[in-house]
């Protein structure tokens, strides 16, 4: 683990030539927010090692030169859980290591407690990292920066099947040697939960990499945390700059995504796939690692998941004349600046219908993909040969302006059904004017019919992906005892359920016209399963703030029951240290009760305002959770005697 070309410092860094069991300590190579990294060589072999001392300092100090003690009793808890959490890290990096060491992960050779705190003995990397070659000016090409990304992201794939997230990747934590050879170091944040502590004076990620379920705990995290971080960092190798955090963007200070432009030596692929790791909701990033990297091998195909389907959309190059055919497909593929972030699949009442919001968006975006490619398809025919001679072959009823015409003003209608804006209707509808016009141009039936396919593959692919999303968020259906009424509602939902899934497994016609027929009634189907979801929806809301309002209450009484065995008398000072620890404890109890209620009335306010079921069962397991905590709490006082 190598330090970079200024010297580290930390004043409470334990002095030079300090021994440590068989180590002497050489200097400091690293300091962060809840250690100290040394380089220490072997006083028997003389081999260089990198050992972490854990030194959270935001809470804790230094006393007697080398004892590592919290800085006051507020600070205890949250000391004792990061250290456990530090021990956790190492047990796990060192199982990673075995059988055999993956040769892009940092690996630890030894775990042992000493002078009030722990340290662990890991591999010394020499090398340079990636922060400091962005500060020397390096510039990348896709092919150099896949040579570091790649590896690191096959080496912590490895960590996700072992259940641990690393939660803090930047250019700082990624080494790379004289041969090449990227290392990711610091898991310091791995197995560490904010939610897991009350004090509020240590953070546990770095902004702009860290994802909005890191400020947000009602969003779980998962692989697609590191993802985030993972696009970000490529994000700055890109463009040497880093994008706005998180929160910035989720309120709309976005910019523009990093596929909306051309960048010498990146393919469009890699562009599309780095702005799918940095989408700014979870479940719209890539779920692992693995298709991840299938989003970055991609080049230029156009891209078949849910999150790069906007990617998709990007404009052509510029046409040689403001008069040629291809203008308007660069119209319609213009991703707007701004576009207000949806909510969620439950969305919010408008003009007294439940709205699903964002699915309308979305489904134009696919809509708007789809006639694009049939406009390229087309205009693609005409620039490689003249225009074929009208003929009753070439007319066919899928090849004629007036047909297409006709067939893109059903999917207006069923887009209409899905409750898209009127202005992204409008720009539908001119797309679909200047679709008939090049129809005219009597392009081949073979080639519509090839376009329509793919439209039709393409359409039915996004809708049964939304589908599953939003059943993914709605769970499980309401009992009748938790939503009287709902039956009929369900079971219409189900009826539309399995109504769409029918027509997305319909097998394809070779017609080009019937193609097109049947990829407007899966849009219907669509709409028809969105309306009957939008009825369902509310009652498992109002179910859902039920239950959290009933964990709430319950949670809350337990603290406030915790609070009050801590209203006791202080013992004396020649009472037995006993009793003293049971004071102490009782009122340690009290603080974290008192912080646990908070944190759960704050969580109500959210449960009350939001309609997004994704967010209301996060809440329910936090409310869980919490419960859980404070019955543990109130158990620990009542034990506590005085």
């Amino acid at each position: 683990m190598a330090g970079s070309v200024t010297a580290p410092y930390h004043s409470k860094a334990l002095p030079q030539g300090s021994l440590l069991r068989e180590w002497r300590l050489e200097e400091v190579l690293g300091a962060g927010g809840f250690g100290i990294v040394y380089r220490g060589t072997d006083i028997y072999f003389g081999e260089s090692v990198a050992i972490k001392e854990y030194f959270p300092g935001a809470i804790s100090d230094r006393i007697d030169g080398t004892t590592v003690t919290p800085t006051d009793s507020s600070s205890e808890e949250i000391y004792r859980l990061g250290r456990q959490k530090f021990m956790e890290e190492a047990k796990v990096l060192w199982n990673l290591s075995h059988p055999e060491r993956h040769p892009n992960i940092v690996a630890v050779r030894s775990l042992f407690e000493i002078h009030g705190t722990a340290y662990m003995v890991m591999d010394f990397e020499s090398g340079q990292s990636l922060a400091q070659m962005l500060k020397d000016g390096k510039r990348f090409d896709e092919k150099s920066l896949m040579a570091i990304i790649r590896p690191i992201a096959e080496g912590l794939e490895r960590t996700h099947r072992e259940g641990v997230l690393h939660r803090d990747i930047k250019p700082a934590n990624i080494l790379v040697s004289a041969e090449g050879r990227p290392v990711l170091i610091d898991f310091g944040s791995a197995r560490f939960e904010s939610s897991q502590a009350t004090n509020t004076k240590v953070t546990f990620y770095t902004p702009p990499y860290a994802a909005l379920e890191q400020y947000v705990k009602s969003y779980p995290q998962g692989p697609w945390t590191d993802i985030y971080a993972l696009g970000v960092v490529l994000y700055q190798c890109v463009t040497g700059e880093k994008p706005p955090e998180v929160l910035e963007r989720l309120h709309g200070e976005d910019g523009q995504m990093l596929s909306s432009r051309e960048w010498p030596g990146f393919s469009l692929g890699f562009t599309r796939a780095v702005d799918a790791a940095m989408a700014v909701r979870p479940l719209e990033r890539p779920s692992s690692i693995s298709s991840w990297l299938k989003l970055l091998d991609a080049k230029d195909a156009p891209a078949s998941d849910e999150v790069t389907r906007v990617a998709v959309l990007q404009p052509p190059p510029p046409a040689a004349s403001r008069e040629s055919p291809a203008q308007p497909a660069a119209k319609i593929a213009q991703t707007p600046k701004k576009a207000p972030a949806p909510k969620g699949p439950a969305g919010a009442k408008a003009g007294g219908k439940f709205v699903l919001a964002g699915l309308g968006f979305a489904a134009l975006f696919s809509i708007l993909a789809l006639v694009s490619l049939v406009i390229n398809r087309l205009h693609k025919s005409e620039s490689v040969s003249a225009p074929a001679a009208a003929s009753d072959e070439n007319l066919q009823a899928g090849g004629t302006s007036a047909t297409l015409t006709g067939q893109l003003d059903g999917l207006v209608d069923a887009a209409n059904k899905a409750h898209i804006k009127p202005a992204d209707i409008a720009m539908l509808s001119d797309a679909r004017s200047k679709l008939a016009s090049l129809a005219a141009a009597k392009a081949s039936d073979a080639q519509i019919v090839a376009a329509a396919t793919d439209m039709a593959k393409s359409e039915s692919d996004s809708l049964g992906r939304t589908q599953r999303r939003m059943l993914r968020d709605m769970g499980a259906m309401p009992a009748p005892a938790d939503a009287p009424g709902s039956a009929d509602a369900v079971a219409k939902l189900q009826k539309a359920k399995d109504d769409l899934n029918a027509a997305l497994a319909a097998p394809m016609p070779q017609d080009s016209a019937q193609i097109i027929a049947q990829t407007q009634h899966a849009i219907s189907s669509f709409a028809a399963f969105q309306d009957a979801y939008g009825a369902v929806a509310p009652i498992i809301v109002t179910a859902r703030r039920n239950n959290f309002d009933a964990l709430h209450t319950a949670t809350r009484s337990l603290c406030d029951q915790v609070s009050a065995l801590a209203n006791v008398e202080k013992p004396w000072f020649l009472a037995s240290s006993a009793r003293k620890n049971a004071y102490q404890l009782r009122q340690d109890n009290a603080a974290q009760a008192k912080a646990l209620a908070q944190q759960l009335d704050d969580l109500a306010k959210m449960v009350a305002a939001s309609n997004d079921l994704r967010e209301l069962g996060a809440a329910i397991t936090q409310a869980t959770d919490d419960r859980t905590k404070a019955t543990q709490l109130y158990a620990s006082s009542s034990a506590a005697a005085l």
